[in-house]
């Protein structure tokens, strides 16, 4: 039986990360993500940037899916929040970084803006007939 992968190191980069959020650099939080999600992080940051300070972190989800873990948090300033779905890979040199970023914040879920499978289905076939 294989051992569970042990996520103490990743905990700590989320906390670290959780942190740089909190004290409001930019710079610092940008550390945590990997180059194909900069333009998606840097959306998501400028909307935190706009919260009230100071600026309260709390995590809201921490789950694995396939090889890449999943963190929402919940950022809070007065009375106002976002919440964020951070998608976490682990690099070949070891460390964790951001791959995917999502402001989920008004949506009822991550799933929320996915057509309809029936609509969906449909455009495609308009689409493909009009080829």
């Amino acid at each position: 039986m294989k051992k569970p992968e042990s996520t103490t190191e990743l905990r700590e980069t989320l906390a670290a990360h959780a942190k740089a959020i909190a004290s409001g650099d930019l710079a610092a939080a940008e550390k945590f993500v990997a180059g194909i999600a900069i333009d998606a992080y840097r959306q998501a940051a400028a909307e935190i940037a706009r919260l009230k300070k100071p600026v309260e972190v709390e995590t809201q989800a921490f789950a694995k899916i396939g090889a890449q873990y999943m963190s929402k948090l919940r950022i809070v300033g007065g009375d106002r929040h976002r919440r964020v779905l951070y998608r976490w890979r682990k690099e070949a040199d070891g460390r964790w970084l951001i791959a995917g970023v999502e402001d989920t914040t008004n949506k009822r879920s991550p799933w929320s803006d996915v057509p309809v499978l029936a609509a969906a289905a449909a455009q495609v076939r308009e689409e493909t007939r009009d080829a």
